[in-house]
């Protein structure tokens, strides 16, 4: 998987010199939009990056819900922030992130279990809010006669089978039988393998998946319309981000464009080796977004401000979220 990522990384990097090299003459005329730029526009993003983490926080308050650990608001959004800093500072493919999650969310007693599975959670409600916004943004492209039905269908496709994932792994999760079937096969290898590092008991194993599939049963006392609410507001209030750098700009995007547009950047950031896509993605959202019929020196400038924004300057606070989580708790 790993060779593979690097291979996709490589073609993307290809692709991108290819697709780039003709907006090098617009750097310029980028560079002199900065001159005319309607500044309010930064204030407003910034804002509404500010609200989308408030709704991503709120998000993962819900999914951590059913768990016996208390954390407050604040709190948790410096341990979001610190995760999104530390996956820069070790490149791990989102385990560093995933690992200090762990180990932050534990000073607030929850553990390993606890933290790990709502992050899938939080992962799995913003990849069916993306998939529907990019499927709004299709619809809208179509009717204007801006999109090819192949580009349709791939998205469609790619729905389908993120959907059937989700639901075959969260029936596995319920089903009792089969997942401790699933957990004594893993530690077994785990065991044949990585035994010199530590070796896991099968029992304790076992005994803390029961205990995560009864506080999973909580879950249902959660109002489904909260995760609906807190999703679509994370992920409506970034792309809010991306529509406001360009008025930065004096450019209104057309909503279709926005939505596809974000939703290439989000898996262009995904597939490419670096952690969020660092410097390809920079390079690659005013590439994809000429392609929907954007001015070059536009593309380039916005890109660059939502990069900074809704990417930069998390990771920014982030550090310092990180340095005082660490030392207070």
């Amino acid at each position: 998987m790993k060779w593979l990522k690097r291979i996709l990384s490589l073609v993307l990097f290809g692709v991108l010199i290819y697709f780039f090299l003709p907006l090098v003459g617009e750097l310029r005329q980028a560079a002199a939009l900065f001159m005319t730029a309607k500044w309010i526009w930064l204030l407003i993003a910034i804002l509404f990056q500010v609200m989308s983490y408030a709704f991503l926080t709120w998000l993962n308050i819900l999914a951590l819900e059913p768990f016996n650990g208390k954390i407050g608001f604040w709190s948790l959004t410096a341990v979001l922030t610190s995760m999104a800093f530390i996956q820069i500072a070790i490149p791990s493919a989102g385990i560093s992130g995933a690992a200090l999650r762990v180990r932050l969310l534990g000073k607030f007693d929850y553990t390993p279990e606890d933290s790990l599975f709502s992050l899938a959670v939080e992962t799995i409600c913003e990849f069916v809010a993306l998939v529907l916004l990019a499927s709004l943004g299709v619809m809208v492209l179509l009717q204007n006669q801006n999109f090819s039905m192949q580009l349709m269908i791939g998205f469609f496709i790619l729905g389908v089978v993120g959907f059937l994932i989700m639901r075959y792994y969260w029936r596995l999760l319920k089903d009792r039988d089969r997942s401790r079937a699933l957990v004594t096969r893993l530690v077994a290898c785990w065991n044949r393998i990585g035994s010199r590092f530590r070796r896991l008991e099968l029992d304790d194993m076992l005994d803390r998946l029961k205990a995560f599939q009864n506080d999973l049963i909580e879950y249902k006392d959660v109002p489904v319309w909260k995760f609906v609410v807190a999703t679509s507001g994370k992920v409506v209030l970034d792309v809010a981000t991306l529509g406001a750098a360009f008025m930065l700009f004096g450019y209104a995007i057309p909503p279709g464009t926005l939505f596809v547009g974000y939703g290439l950047i989000l898996a262009v950031s995904g597939i490419a080796a670096l952690p969020g896509g660092i410097g390809m993605a920079d390079a690659y959202i005013p590439v994809l977004l000429t392609w929907f019929g954007v001015p070059g020196a536009v593309a380039l400038t916005a890109g660059l401000v939502y990069r900074l924004i809704a990417y930069w300057l998390v990771r920014f606070v982030g550090f310092f979220s990180w340095l005082f989580l660490e030392s207070r708790y």
